[in-house]
Parts: C-alpha cells; sequence; structure tokens
C-alpha cells in the first residue's frame, strides 16, 4: 500500500473575511506548529475524487509542508472555500479522521461586500456593483453569466457564502463537536490573546508567549486590470490549475515571512487599500431579511445571541 508523509493535523476552513489570514499569521509564528506556504492551498476544494498517496505526497505535502520537520507537534493550513464545500471536508476525513477543524464567523452584513471585493480582486467576478452581483446569483447557479475567469460558480452564490449557521451546523454534523472550534471575529478583535490562547490549547501545543497581534491589512482593490489578469490569472497546465503567477513565485524567508521578490513588489505596486462600497438600505434590507433566520440558526448553535448583527453592519 502506498504510503505518504505526516498529514496535516488541523485546517482553518473559514468563511473569508473573518480574520482567517491573521489567526494564520500568529500561529505560523508558534514554534510547535508548522502552517503551511501559503496559507491557502485550496488543495482539496480544487481536485475532485479522492487522490493517490503519491498524487497526495507530490501535490499537496511537499508543495505546502516541504518547510515542516519533526519539531512541529503539529501542521496546519488553511483555505477558506473549505467550509463553504463540504465534500473538501469529507476528502480531508479521508486521510485523517482524527482531523480538527477551526471556522471563524462574523457579521455576514459586514462579510458580505468585503467577501465581494475580494472576488472582484482575485478576477473571480466582474460585476463592479454587489446588488447587481447579487441580483445575478439564480443565473450564476444555472452557470450563466458567470465572468470567464470564475473557477467555481458557487463562490458568488453569495447568498449560500453568507449562511454562516448552516454551515457551521453542517461542519459539526460532519467532523463533530469536539473536533471543531468556531471563532466570532468581534471576539478577535477585541481579545486577540484570549482566542490566540484558546485555539493553541485546542490543537494540544503551548502557548509561546506571544503578546502582539497585528491587524490583517484592509480589503485591497488593483490599480490596473491588465496587469492583475497577468498576475493572478490561474495558469493551467496538463488540464490542471497550477496556480497563478505571483502565488507560483512566491518565496519564504526562514521565519515563514514572505520574500521581497521582483513578482511580489510588482503585485505591491498594482495593489491599493480600498474600503468596499457601503450597502445601501434597500440592499441591507433585502439582506437582514434573506438571512434572519441564519443568523438566528448560528446563535442557536453557538449558544450565542448574535441578533444583534442585523443592525447596521460595523466597519472594522
Amino acid at each position: 500500500m502506498e504510503q505518504f508523509n505526516r498529514f496535516p493535523d488541523f485546517f482553518i476552513v473559514g468563511a473569508p473575511r473573518c480574520g482567517t489570514t491573521a489567526l494564520g499569521r500568529y500561529l505560523a509564528r508558534n514554534p510547535q506548529i508548522g502552517f503551511s506556504r501559503p496559507k491557502e492551498s485550496h488543495y482539496f476544494s480544487r481536485i475532485t475524487g479522492i487522490p493517490t498517496a503519491s498524487e497526495l505526497q507530490h501535490d499537496y505535502l511537499e508543495r505546502y509542508f516541504g518547510h515542516c520537520t519533526d519539531r512541529h507537534r503539529v501542521m496546519g493550513e488553511g483555505s477558506v472555500t473549505y467550509l463553504h464545500l463540504p465534500e473538501a471536508l469529507q476528502r480531508i476525513l479521508h486521510f485523517n479522521p482524527q482531523a480538527r477543524f477551526i471556522a471563524m464567523v462574523r457579521n455576514p452584513l459586514s462579510m458580505l461586500p468585503s467577501y465581494h471585493q475580494r472576488m472582484l480582486f482575485l478576477l473571480q467576478e466582474d460585476e463592479q456593483d454587489f446588488a447587481t452581483a447579487w441580483s445575478l446569483e439564480s443565473a450564476r447557479a444555472r452557470s450563466e453569466q458567470l465572468p470567464r475567469r470564475c473557477l467555481d460558480h458557487r463562490l458568488l452564490l453569495y447568498s449560500d457564502v453568507a449562511k454562516l449557521g448552516f454551515q457551521i451546523n453542517r461542519l459539526f454534523e460532519i467532523v463533530g463537536r469536539d473536533q471543531a472550534h468556531v471563532i466570532v471575529f468581534d471576539d478577535l478583535i477585541a481579545e486577540p490573546l484570549s482566542v490566540y490562547r484558546k485555539v493553541v490549547q485546542f490543537l494540544g501545543v503551548d502557548y509561546d508567549g506571544q503578546t502582539t497581534f497585528e491587524r490583517k491589512l484592509g480589503s485591497q482593490m488593483y490599480r490596473y486590470g491588465w496587469l492583475q489578469k497577468l498576475l493572478f490569472a490561474p495558469v493551467v497546465r496538463g488540464g490542471k490549475i497550477v496556480d497563478t503567477l505571483q502565488r507560483r513565485k512566491r518565496k519564504y524567508n526562514e521565519d515563514g515571512s514572505k520574500q521581497k521578490i521582483f513578482i511580489k513588489r510588482i503585485t505591491g505596486l498594482n495593489r491599493v487599500y480600498k474600503s468596499p462600497d457601503p450597502l445601501s438600505e434597500p440592499m441591507l434590507g433585502i439582506l437582514r431579511e434573506v438571512l434572519r433566520d441564519d443568523i438566528a440558526l448560528l446563535s442557536r448553535v453557538l449558544n450565542r445571541d448574535l441578533s444583534f448583527w442585523l443592525k447596521r453592519p460595523s466597519e472594522h
């Protein structure tokens, strides 16, 4: 029987725009944790079926965890598509039934505009106005009116992406509550040290003394569309998505920080920090109506009243 090297012990599975990048950075600094490079492989949402051991070794373990050593007590990664795509969770459990899963949730009225802008940045979305993109959901569910570069139409079904109560409840059903740890974004902002210590306890590693938890930089957009297409359009080799140019060329220092290589500098020059456009009152009304029951479900699942989310979203 084919064998492969040790498989990751934990996964930050989403949701998008909920602080997963910041948490991944904190965990990667812990000397007992081997965190994937880059943070998001999206491997188990890109493949179909179960890979062979040799495919898993070559395409996933060596590629994203080649820097990990025996000094790392646990290994993990952070692909935010996994929470939204349950088949990815099943594939992970196939290889590690004891895997642990960290999910992060945020007021969807704040998360959705940020998520929409992120899809624009990554060239998965081409409709600049969120309300219009929302109205296209039915057509896109039928794989119609999709952006040419969109890799998976499900990423643009905004009402499904925003139903965090449904997704967290499904996560518990698939992996079990004992193997899942849920973080509310509000807590990460208010008490990052407390949140971090609970996570390392959940993962079974020692607290490493971190006390500084910097915030992730804000939402991004690009300056020049033609350059963004060059840097972020998916590269396909042999019928498989290899990655984007800027991800393939990425290099790391010993401490896990990214090296300032030429492609990284070009990517940075083409990036501007821009807050998402605020939702209009009519759009807020639509979202409140659509998401009211799901927020109530999440409140029950987490045993925590989150009804205040239905008020105007915060800007943080």
